[in-house]
Order: C-alpha cells, then structure tokens, then sequence
C-alpha cells in the first residue's frame, strides 16, 4: 500500500512529538531524581527507561491529540485559548502517562495487581513529592515547545526556522512556480451571506484545500481576501507536475465536502487558478511586521493570468513557459488558448488551459 505525502505528514508529525517526549522524558530522569531513586536507590539507567516509556506513552496522545482534537474540533479557538486548552491536555497526559508506567512495572517486574502497585512505595513517593517536579517541568517545557510551534503556524510553513538560520535576511534569487487561486462570483456570495458568514466560509474553504496543497509540496504565501497564492520551489513544483496536479486535488477536495457548504451556506465554493513560472528575488521585507516577499514578473504574471480565466471560461489557465517544463499525464488534457495579451502587460503571451481527460467507461 503506497502512502499518501499527507498520511507521511501526519506519521512524521507523530514520530517528531514522540520522539521529542521520549528526550524531554530521559532529560527529566537525569536532572531531577524520580521515585525508583529516593526510595529504593535504583540506578540511574532504571530512572531513564522509565523516562522514556513515559514519553512514549504520552507522545503517542499528544500525536492523537493534535489529529483529532486540536487540528480539527478546537483550531477556531483564539490563540490563548487554544494555547490553554492544548497545554492542560498535554500535562494531563504526561501525569497519567507517568502513573501508567510506574503502575505497569510493579505490575510486570515485581509481580503486582493494578490495586496493590498504587499502594507501592514508588507510587507514594510520587504522590509525595512527584508530582510537585513533574508539573512546573512538563508545564515549562510543553508551553514553550507548543508556543513556538502556533508562531511557527502563525508564520507560515518553516518559517520560524528560516527566521533563526536567516535564511532570507539577504535577498536572493529564486525560480519557483506561482499559483494565484481564488473564488468565483464572491461578491455576489459575500453579499448574501453578509461579512461574519462570508469570512466563516472562506476559513472552511482555505482549512478544505490546505491538505493538498501540503500534499502537492506546496508552500502558501500568502491569503489576500478570498485569494490565496501557493509556490513551489522548481525542482518540487515542476517534478511530476505537482503544482498542476495541486488544483486537482483541491477539486477533489471540495467535491468530498460539497453537502456540507450546501447545507451550511447554500452553495459550494467554485475557484479559478492562473499559474506561472520564472525567477523571483525573495527577501524579508517590513520593519515592525517582517514578511518573506517575493518580487519579479513571474509573480505579477501568474497573478494576470488568473484574472484571464474569466474571460476566458477556463477555471485552470498556465503558460507556455510553465507548459514546456512539465510532464503532463494522461490523465490530463491540454488547451491551445493562443497568445493573448495579459492586463498591464507588453507582450503576448501563449496560454494553455489543462483539465482531467474524462474516463472512458467502455474501456
């Protein structure tokens, strides 16, 4: 069975928080002492064990919490609610988790019930004194760690890490793919679900479409509106022309929900892309509010080439440039749109529209 880049995101997201318990739970054995050394002199390599199955335990419910609770049912929460809510569900996990393990080694190494190893000394000695060192260190550590991880949210993908190896803090020159997305006829929708429904439509709508654009190796850069503009970096965007197959999935995407916007809003969301490909300046810009910007043609012509789709009536429009770089599927057909000049552009420009090839069912 072959995974999905989005099931590998999400494996690889529970493997990192796991591992990461796992360290924080070994790091807690050797700075601090633990049950098994006040009360029976155990050696240190017994503490760190237990350290470690403690992290496993509880990183496998923090990896379970953020799929199914934090990234789903509570991401409307305001950022300190949510950082709250996140970080009392982690100590809580870390005190059950902890209990757990020292419950299930009196159990397995010395021969006792469930009821009796609450009874044993290791159990009474983290009563006593445990839980005052656990709480202020796991409370300390899960803040700070889940704090830097909604800023890196906040950010944009990686960006966080792009800040601290100032990876940007001198431009530099870029060749990236651009797909500028956005929705069709949102005035008339905006005016009929009025600002606070409209705006609760387009935060369904970008939550929807996020998983394959993570899928396809996207990179959001940003939202403007009811726009939103993804990019690639080449060698990601052009390989298996997964900047094309992006719009697909979002497609896709949107079709499995469909009853839900109907239900809700009374319509479902229809989008529009124009893509492009080229050299781009990339670089930090702002001074109180620093952004990743990107500056060049490729951008503002990927931007035109959207708003062509209109006139056009194609929902998917890219260039030649774009085209020629990309190795188009069978299941994809191309358009010859011809050479059209863009909006505020001197040059014509040769566009293509491409769309899914329609499935033979006599076959």
């Amino acid at each position: 069975m072959t995974l999905t880049t989005g099931t590998k995101r999400k494996l690889m997201a529970g493997v990192t928080i796991t591992t990461m318990a796992m360290l924080f739970g070994s790091v807690y054995a050797l700075v601090f002492d633990t049950p098994h050394t006040l009360c029976d002199h155990a050696p240190k390599w017994h503490s760190i064990l237990t350290g470690l199955f403690t992290g496993l335990f509880a990183g496998i419910a923090f990896s379970l919490g953020e799929l199914y609770l934090f990234q789903s049912r509570l991401r409307r929460l305001p950022f300190s609610a949510f950082l709250a809510a996140q970080t009392l569900y982690y100590l809580a996990v870390t005190y059950v988790s902890a209990l757990g393990v020292l419950s299930l080694e009196q159990v397995v190494l010395h021969d006792r019930t469930f009821v009796e190893s609450f009874q044993s000394t290791p159990f009474t000695v983290f009563y006593q004194q445990g839980f005052l060192k656990v709480g202020p260190y796991a409370l300390v550590v899960i803040f700070a760690v889940n704090f830097l991880r909604q800023v890196n949210r906040m950010l944009g993908q990686n960006m966080l890490l792009d800040f601290f190896i100032g990876k940007y803090h001198k431009p530099v020159e870029e060749r990236r793919v651009f797909m500028f997305l956005d929705l069709n006829a949102s005035t008339t929708m905006a005016e009929k679900l009025g600002p606070k429904r409209y705006h609760q439509l387009l935060d369904d709508f970008f939550y929807d479409i996020t998983p394959a654009i993570l899928e396809s190796r996207g990179e959001i850069y940003q939202y403007v509106g009811d726009e939103v503009v993804v990019t690639w970096a080449k060698d990601r965007g052009l390989r298996g022309a997964k900047c094309i197959n992006c719009y697909f999935r979002m497609v896709a995407a949107i079709a499995e929900v469909d009853d839900n916007y109907e239900r809700k809003y009374g319509f479902v969301p229809r989008f529009k892309a124009g893509f492009h490909y080229g050299t781009v300046v990339a670089g930090l810009s702002g001074d109180i509010k620093r952004n990743l910007v990107f500056h060049g043609d490729a951008v503002n012509t990927a931007a035109r080439i959207r708003s062509e789709c209109t006139t056009a009536n194609r929902p998917l429009l890219l260039s030649g440039d774009l085209l020629k770089l990309l190795s188009v599927t069978n299941q994809l057909t191309t358009e010859n749109m011809g050479r059209i000049k863009l909006r505020g552009k001197e040059e014509e420009i040769v566009l293509f529209a491409i769309k899914e090839a329609p499935v033979d069912l006599t076959a």
